[in-house]
């Protein structure tokens, strides 16, 4: 119901003439002095109006429910017994005054202002004031309607890395700078051009693109140039950058596939490390093909025990014996052979699937584990990784004990890796998930440590009992004297904290003789061994052990 304007037109629907005398003798000195249009009925009068009216109507005149858009005061013999349906005020003959009618009018007209401004609000963000997604979706059909599917390009924008801002600064930081990156969009738009908030740190751009086909690829541009400009929130500088999808509209385009192509083309841009703008093409419909068919495969995989794991050795360096097992999963797939798991966890982690992967990783893992402890080699602690999506499962802690105790597994024998990345996302919430587990008696390793952002004082506020220094930083040793110096002052400050260092990508001997000096406890890549089925693991951990200078 659209808000009256002032003056307002006063459309009178009635047969008896009295109520137009009434309504005229209360309108004479009226301060707004409305028009009063007369007729006795809605279907001859409404062809003539051409500007909306409040529509005072006895029950007989009154137009059917649906056919007008404005306002009804219902105009009656008596007070009724109840609020009359569908107007929003009513006027009683014997009790008409030119107060009674000043009082109806402005209620009437308070009430449709009101219902104005909610209408308003239903469509806007409170935060921006820009449109929300219902509003950009009304403003969306309308464009396509309007432009019958031509020139039109539709952007779908998300920043980079915002969650970091709120989990590091707090949500009313994260709100300061949603209302910097509004500004900055705005900056680069036209007249024309529609930008809204579709929720969180999502937003669409709507871009008319009639009279200059490049506008929308020079618009993607200077966008993507604004929002990697620094921030200042609180005092802090920030850089946040954004991944922008487009996708051009064409003759028979909805507005779903037109949103979900623009949402395809920016998930290919974030896929391409964030900072850049992708238009949806075939290529991109393929590779959001291709990623949703290898999603159906891997649950069918799981279904069907294609997967299985291998097993990477750890070895002391001061025993020289096997002291730890790596489990990593691949999958037997039928027709592309086995796959290492660069090849699917990425998807499992998008999809969501690496939560059931991950408890049959650690299933099967444990199994093994009770099979070789079985065997005699009952000294072994069992290492795996652990998906940051798994510590927002809430059921991780029961499964983990239920997993635990079907095995008979004392839990100290079993390891969770980490990554820098998964440690610090919402690092509470992980510290909480870390602390409960530890509980148990299982143990804690960051993995691929130096790769992330990690500090020493998160670390030592988290239960870890081992730092894994990245492969990286291992292979670059011998050739690069600057990695070298780091991965001795990496060693050397984990053994400060008390933590035992196990050195990944040890190929050489000459990096495993550094490594020694260097102070690790633990080494870790093919120098050792590869990654092993069970039966092939068992056949290692019993031969010889003291060639390629492996033992003192």
């Amino acid at each position: 119901m659209p808000a009256p304007a002032q003056p307002m037109p006063l459309l009178l629907l009635a047969h008896r003439p009295d109520w137009a005398v009434r309504l005229r003798a209360c309108l004479k000195g009226s301060a707004h002095a409305e028009q009063l249009i007369v007729a006795s009925d809605w279907q001859t009068v409404s062809k003539q109006l051409e500007s909306p009216c409040l529509v005072l109507a006895t029950p007989q005149c009154r137009p059917a429910p649906g056919r007008f858009p404005w306002p009804l005061i219902l105009l009656l013999d008596e007070e009724p017994e109840e609020p009359p349906e569908g107007a929003v005020d009513w006027l009683v003959a014997d009790q008409l005054s030119a107060e009674v009618l000043r009082r109806c009018l402005r209620y009437v007209r308070e009430r449709c202002n009101l219902q104005g401004t909610l209408q308003k609000l239903a469509v806007r963000d409170p935060h921006t004031g820009i449109a929300n997604r219902q509003g950009f979706q009304a403003q969306l059909l309308d464009a396509l309607s309007e432009h019958g599917g031509q020139g039109l390009e539709l952007g779908y924008l998300d920043l980079d890395n915002f969650r970091h801002v709120n989990d590091a600064l707090g949500h009313e930081a994260g709100d300061r700078l949603i209302l910097q990156v509004v500004a900055r969009l705005k900056a680069q738009l036209e007249a024309g051009d529609v930008l809204a908030r579709l929720g969180g740190d999502e937003f669409a751009l709507l871009l008319d693109t009639r009279d200059d086909s490049g506008r929308a690829d020079a618009i993607a541009d200077r966008i993507v140039e604004a929002l990697a400009e620094p921030y200042w929130v609180d005092g802090e500088s920030l850089m946040l950058g954004c991944s922008l999808g487009l996708a051009r509209a064409t003759a028979g385009t909805s507005a779903d596939a037109l949103l979900w192509h623009a949402q395809l083309a920016m998930r290919q841009a974030k896929a391409s490390q964030g900072c850049t703008w992708c238009l949806y093409d075939e290529h991109v419909s393929r590779s959001a093909r291709s990623l949703a068919d290898q999603e159906g495969e891997l649950r069918r995989a799981l279904r069907r025990g294609e997967l299985e794991l291998h097993y990477q050795p750890r070895l002391c360096l001061d025993s020289g014996r096997v002291v730890g097992l790596e489990a990593l999963v691949r999958w037997l797939h039928p027709e592309r052979g086995l796959l290492a798991p660069d090849a699917f966890i990425p998807m499992a982690e998008e999809s969501g699937l690496i939560v059931p992967l991950g408890y049959w990783v650690i299933a099967r893992a444990l199994r093994d584990l009770q099979s070789l402890h079985e065997q005699g080699a009952d000294s072994l602690h069992m290492a795996v990784n652990l998906s940051f999506r798994q510590f927002q499962d809430s059921q991780l802690l029961p499964t983990l004990t239920r997993l635990i105790d079907e095995r008979a597994i004392d839990p100290h024998w079993l390891e969770f890796e980490l990554t820098e990345t998964a440690v610090m996302r919402r690092s509470e919430q992980v510290r909480s998930a870390m602390v409960a587990l530890g509980q148990l008696g299982v143990r804690f390793s960051l993995d691929d440590f130096g790769t992330g952002f990690s500090s020493f004082v998160h670390l030592s506020s988290l239960p870890i009992t081992l730092l894994k220094v990245d492969k990286s930083f291992v292979a670059g040793m011998i050739a690069r004297p600057e990695k070298m110096q780091l991965v001795r002052a990496m060693i050397g400050l984990a053994r400060e904290l008390e933590l035992q260092v196990v050195a990944e990508g040890v190929e050489t001997a000459e990096q495993l003789e550094l490594l020694r000096q260097f102070g690790a406890q633990q080494v870790q890549g093919y120098l050792v061994s590869q990654p092993l089925p069970l039966a092939e693991l068992m056949s290692f951990m019993n031969a010889e052990r003291q060639a390629a200078g492996l033992t003192h």
